[in-house]
């Protein structure tokens, strides 16, 4: 992996590190504030330059969470069965209870308003401004995944077996099944909604094309995928499980059928673990399973260091301006990085 600035990570320039007291699950942002949950049940806060202001929400892990449709909260699901709205002046309301489950599974959409969970074999769903569950779809086995597209009216539910395509505004939707043998995992969803992306427990991802259901396969990984992201314009989806983060291309109607990926910031020895791409410029963040995160561009292989090595890099997440970049690795340190001079 090329770098440059002699090798000096941009975060000692300009950012800083936080340390918390427990793994990050997830990273997200409003407007310049950070939110991070935690395995312990709490959400942390990051203003941006202040200190962390912790949140006690859940009684044990926070599994899954997602940015409120509303755009002024964040949304956490735990292992107490509980989904709760988190708002940054700490106060918590519980949205829905779902006792001796585990929600796993969130995902939202500003542009419909639409929330859904995945608790077990059920996807539940909050339509805009709602404070209880509104309706839900059953599917044959556990829910591995959850996806909406750029529009947050078609929904992909991801399971044992394949995968289910719902209309998640309406309680009455029709579905479109999508099979594939094996346990499916993560999902993404094309933002034109043309692909519908899945990771599988064996390594790999499978694929349909939903014009007519055309199955794809992309394989090659060395370990599990658990972070897409798509650039945007849609072009590329970024996604981890190799030494280099592996981009596959979905500029024309076939996707990446008969291509072949750019491989960007690979390190030998290191597994890619979470990628995200910048909101506006055709750069990617890349977080590595030793602590090191790299800023890549897709015109060359040049990458730039931003922090140096640790524990697994756990999260990772930038702002919807491009002004902020957050990382959380697994023994609680948090990288924040400002970028207003580069965004």
């Amino acid at each position: 992996m090329a770098t440059t600035a002699a090798d000096s990570p941009l975060i000692q320039r300009h950012g800083r590190h936080v340390e918390l007291e427990a793994a990050p699950t997830a990273l997200l942002w409003l407007g310049t504030n950070a939110a991070v949950t935690l395995g312990d049940g709490r959400l942390c806060w990051i203003p941006d330059g202040e200190e962390s202001q912790p949140v006690p929400v859940h009684g044990g892990a926070i599994l899954s969470a997602c940015r409120h449709p509303d755009g002024t909260a964040i949304v956490t699901g735990g292992d107490d069965g509980r989904v709760c709205r988190v708002s940054p002046d700490g106060a918590v309301t519980q949205l829905g209870h779902f006792p001796r489950k585990w929600v796993e599974h969130l995902a939202a959409s500003a542009a419909s308003g639409l929330l859904v969970a995945g608790v077990g074999k059920e996807a539940i769903a909050w339509t805009r401004g709602a404070d209880a569950p509104s309706h839900r779809y059953a599917v044959a086995s556990t829910i591995g995944g959850l996806a909406l597209d750029a529009k947050g009216k078609r929904l992909a539910v991801a399971h044992y077996n394949g995968a289910t395509l719902l209309y998640g505004t309406n309680p009455d939707s029709g579905r479109v099944a999508l099979a594939w043998t094996g346990s499916h995992l993560a999902c993404t969803l094309h933002p034109e909604g043309r692909f519908l992306l899945t990771a599988l427990q064996e390594t790999g991802l499978h694929g349909w094309r939903l014009a007519d259901l055309r199955d794809m396969r992309m394989s090659g990984y060395t370990a599990k995928t658990r972070s897409f992201s798509w650039d945007r314009k849609g072009k590329w989806l970024a996604t981890s499980g190799d030494a280099a983060a592996i981009l596959w291309p979905f500029d024309g109607k076939d996707g990446p059928m008969g291509k072949a990926p750019l491989l960007r910031a690979e390190r030998k020895g290191a597994l890619v673990t979470q990628v995200a791409f910048h909101p506006k410029d055709e750069v990617l963040a890349v977080g590595y399973d030793d602590g090191i995160v790299a800023l890549a561009r897709l015109a060359d292989e040049n990458t730039l260091l931003l922090d140096t090595a640790g524990a697994p890099v756990a999260t990772l997440a930038w702002n919807d301006a491009g002004t902020r970049l957050g990382w959380g690795c697994e023994d609680g340190r948090v990288g924040i990085l400002n970028m207003d001079a580069r965004a």
